[in-house]
């Protein structure tokens, strides 16, 4: 690794998440697009993660050297499957292309109720852990096809490591967090049965979530003592079904909010930028995330989110975002372009890294690509 050429694009990214910059900062993210531009099949991409991770590469690459350079990275290509990385982190059963899926769809989460109520109290009984390993995890992946990919991204993973180190950009999504225990609960229940659990037993749900986030958090301590990336310096901490637009507030006050700060919270401890991964609208409670630590937490939104509002509220939050995936896939590039611009200007720059919302979709258009890096290298 050029140390001179990271701890450069490291003092600019410390400079955003301070909002002391003067210009928007670059930012990237997602891996399937960018091997689909070099004429892969999403079915292949999660098929073959290595070969996946090396297309995508070409493309980040050709991205850098025609629209610009790129400070920083949200997350980058790597060995291990999608459908395995998705899967494990909702409880869920994925849908994978070219297999349940037409080659080129998105891998989906199969909505499904896997469990009844009484698996609160077993949780409580035999350990999280223990739970999802004997009762979850056989029923929504293949311990062969989870084997061989665990094989693969061990064999494979110190490549792409490497190479990135070498890039010198920071990467914000690098360490783990510890999880809000709402996400994994309700994908195993599916959406429809746990949310009517919030309103029947809520006091369940707390005394399980409490129970969760004790039995994790020492877990995620434990790894982000031992972590050791050089260029990865921040880790998500999630809200997808959690978001101020899915749950009412006392839900959300009880079940979701505690978690999210305590989470962050750990990692700011441990020096680790706390990205807040925000899918759907958070406009409501766009205000709490005040109360998180200042100059080591940033507000990555998929473009629900109001940011000229949360700019407003929280005049000292960077944001991460949010150009929107419609305007990647079916825009312009001059459409692209003047949206990058008029967010730029409606937010300030200051603590501004311009990046797709939540994930660059796998059809997004290269030359769109190139438009939004070129917009934010050049505004002035």
């Amino acid at each position: 690794m050029a140390k001179a050429d990271f701890q450069k694009n490291l003092a600019l990214v410390d400079q955003g998440m301070k909002c002391l910059n003067t210009k928007p900062i670059t930012c990237l993210t997602g891996s399937a697009f960018a091997a689909v531009i070099q004429g892969m099949t999403v079915a292949t991409f999660v098929a073959d993660p290595v070969a996946g991770a090396r297309a995508a590469i070409k493309t980040l690459q050709r991205l850098e050297e025609e629209a610009g350079p790129i400070k920083s990275f949200n997350n980058v290509p790597g060995a291990m499957s999608m459908a395995a990385i998705i899967g494990l982190s909702w409880n869920s059963k994925v849908l994978i292309p070219g297999v349940d899926l037409p080659e080129n769809s998105v891998w989906q989460i199969k909505e499904e109720q896997l469990v009844g109520r009484e698996a609160y109290d077993e949780i409580l009984a035999m350990g999280y852990d223990n739970y999802i390993n004997k009762n979850i995890m056989p029923r929504i992946i293949d311990f062969a096809f989870l084997s061989k990919y665990m094989q693969i991204s061990a064999e494979n993973q110190p490549e792409f490591d490497a190479f990135f180190e070498d890039w010198a950009v920071p990467i914000f999504m690098g360490a783990q967090s510890t999880r809000v225990p709402f996400e994994g609960l309700c994908g195993m229940r599916s959406l429809q049965e746990f949310y009517m659990d919030c309103y029947k037993i809520p006091d369940k749900l707390k005394e399980v979530s409490d129970f969760i986030f004790e039995e994790k958090y020492p877990q995620t301590e434990a790894a982000l003592e031992a972590y050791d990336n050089p260029v990865g310096v921040g880790a998500w901490v999630g809200g997808w079904r959690t978001a101020s637009a899915m749950v009412n507030p006392k839900i959300w006050e009880n079940l979701v909010w505690p978690y999210m700060k305590r989470s962050a919270e750990q990692l700011v401890k441990h020096g680790i930028y706390a990205v807040m991964h925000l899918d759907s609208s958070w406009d409501r409670d766009i205000a709490r995330f005040g109360e998180l630590p200042e100059g080591m937490t940033i507000l990555n939104t998929d473009a629900m989110t109001n940011l000229p509002n949360a700019r407003q509220k929280l005049p000292k939050m960077p944001l991460m975002g949010d150009v929107p995936p419609s305007l990647l896939t079916t825009g312009t590039p001059q459409q692209v372009t003047d949206y990058v611009n008029r967010l730029i200007d409606e937010v300030g720059p200051e603590g501004l890294f311009v990046c797709p919302a939540c994930d660059t979709p796998v059809n997004a258009k290269y030359e769109n690509m190139a438009a939004m890096l070129k917009a934010t290298n050049e505004w002035s």
